[in-house]
């Protein structure tokens, strides 16, 4: 599918072949006249626009009616026979009363009366068919779409659906039972995102205004991949003040809207996948959320998985480019004077640094995991046992003391390929130093340069360490093992994986789902990750 956007330095532009459009960008910058633009000048596709200013009352009761009436009432505003006036002038003028910009949207009772005549006639097709001994035929309707989707969603509700009208009622208690008019505004607004979506035309463009209105961070990502996963046909455009929202759209085109000129043209930029500059980022942010620099990827990364789940109250953002990446920019933005509003921190992994250089990240709130790499936290044993016993598993005891043996043990076969690590970064660190070392004249540059290999001591380096993790398996000491070990074959090699009978990834993803699960009795894990990102962070509930 192809979406045109407005002209771009005076040359057409469209974006082919993309699930998704993002438009994001200051306030003011011009980002809702671009999408009333997009949706005038793209006739090769229906068009269907949610404002974020909308109307989100539902009513208590439903009249079914003509089915092609409904939809046509839903999608212009008004009904027609003219199928020509609907397309070219009634959505104008009756959608959005001659203005698209400001309008309030108020569609809900034509989206409820589409739903429930849809509901009617499947119905009666339904019985008719059957009486003919028909087996083959559909009877799904979208108000069952509806509920199936709303309920894994907000698995904590179940939907109704009644004649003329729909009712709520919590998981495994028929008796509260209340109208569906009566739903909170993020139960209301889910239910009207999903049935818009569900009831625009095939191969639709569908532009959303503001998707995280009254939804909470926790569900907005879930319900749009959903929503986008039932309809694959239509491509989306989303106009959105969220940065993690923005970035976890995949196979997407990202707008950057700068600034609107007037007369429909707009400074405005084409950004790539792993781009998302640091101007733009500063202008979206406003005072919104704290943020949390992460290592890693947003769709592959242990850490923004992780990480989202302790930090709820922080947008963790990750960074390609690993710990120089986090370091940077949270160096960059806590020097920032208007930046004072916001808690600015980053998360990186130990690797090979010494207790000097993380106590003075920490004052710069760049805080560094007590192990060597952020795999090597599934290996410590207070989760493993959590995991075992939350499986029934016996022999706890055993089974931790073969793993750490199996640690230690692993060391031991690659304690020259450690040593070597830390060399190589003791030997990087002296000549960065020198280089660094600003000379005045060619001959104390030259000086400098060819003082590099007496400084350095690469053979004492190297045995040094040796002698170190020597001492780490003379003593088993398993929790040394785990700060010093770079290496992704330690969590495979701990046996822990052929206990459980799992591969390391779905281990690894059980685990995040426990510390995603917001019950108390999970909380004994997430402190214990707490403790070892060094962040002295705890999580307390109220009695």
């Amino acid at each position: 599918m192809e979406i045109k956007i407005p002209l771009l330095n005076g040359e057409n532009q469209c974006i082919k072949d993309k699930q998704s459009v993002v438009l994001i960008g200051a306030n003011g910058s011009g980002k809702t006249r671009m999408s009333v633009w997009i949706e005038k000048n793209n006739k090769q596709n229906f068009v269907h626009r949610i404002s974020a200013q909308k109307s989100l009352n539902m009513p208590e009761k439903i009249q079914p009616s003509d089915l092609d009436i409904s939809q046509e009432k839903l999608l212009y505003g008004v009904s027609n026979k003219d199928k020509n006036w609907l397309e070219q002038y009634a959505k104008y003028g009756n959608r959005w009363n001659n203005h698209p910009e400001t309008n309030l949207l108020n569609d809900y009772s034509n989206l409820m009366e589409y739903l429930m005549t849809e509901e009617y006639q499947k119905s009666i097709e339904y019985r008719d068919k059957h009486k003919k001994g028909e087996t083959s035929f559909n009877n799904e309707t979208k108000l069952e779409m509806i509920k199936r989707l709303w309920e894994e969603i907000l698995p904590h509700r179940k939907l109704i659906i009644d004649a003329g009208k729909i009712e709520v009622t919590k998981n495994n208690d028929d008796k509260d039972v209340y109208n569906g008019s009566e739903m909170s505004d993020g139960e209301r607004a889910i239910f009207y995102f999903i049935g818009e979506v569900l009831s625009i035309p095939d191969n639709s463009i569908i532009i959303i205004d503001e998707p995280e209105n009254h939804l909470h961070k926790s569900i907005l990502v879930k319900l749009w991949n959903s929503i986008e996963n039932y309809r694959t046909d239509c491509a989306f455009v989303y106009i959105t003040h969220s940065l993690e929202f923005a970035t976890s759209r995949i196979n997407s085109q990202v707008l950057w809207i700068k600034e609107y000129n007037g007369n429909d043209s707009w400074n405005y930029e084409l950004l790539s996948d792993e781009e998302m500059p640091e101007s733009l980022m500063l202008e979206i942010m406003g005072n919104r959320q704290n943020i949390l620099f992460v290592e890693g990827t947003k769709d592959k990364s242990i850490d923004i998985k992780l990480y989202s789940s302790l930090f709820k109250e922080y947008n963790v953002i990750p960074l390609q480019g690993g710990c120089q990446s986090v370091i940077q920019y949270t160096r960059a933005y806590n020097s920032l004077d208007k930046m004072h509003y916001l808690t600015v921190k980053g998360i990186i992994d130990k690797d090979r640094r010494n207790q000097e250089e993380i106590d003075k990240y920490k004052k710069e709130n760049i805080f560094v995991l007590q192990v060597a790499e952020i795999e090597n936290l599934f290996l410590l044993p207070e989760i493993v046992t959590y995991v075992l016993n939350k499986l029934a598993i016996d022999n706890c005891d055993n089974i931790i003391s073969t793993m750490k043996s199996n640690v230690i043990k692993y060391l031991e076969n690659h304690k020259e390929e450690q040593a070597l690590l830390f060399t190589e970064e003791h030997v990087k660190n002296k000549i960065n130093n020198v280089i660094n070392n600003k000379a005045l004249t060619i001959e104390e540059y030259e000086k400098n340069i060819t003082s590099i290999e007496s400084t350095l001591k690469v053979k004492d380096t190297y045995d040094l360490w040796i002698n170190k993790i020597e001492e780490i398996i003379r003593k088993n000491d398993f929790y040394g093992a785990l700060r010093i070990t770079n290496n992704k074959g330690l969590l495979p090699s701990s046996g822990i994986l052929s206990v459980l009978g799992w591969k390391k990834n779905y281990y690894i993803d059980y685990v995040l789902r426990l510390v995603d699960l917001n019950k108390q009795e999970n909380d004994v894990i997430r402190n214990e990750f707490l403790k070892y990102i060094n962040c002295e962070q705890k999580i307390v509930r109220q009695k």
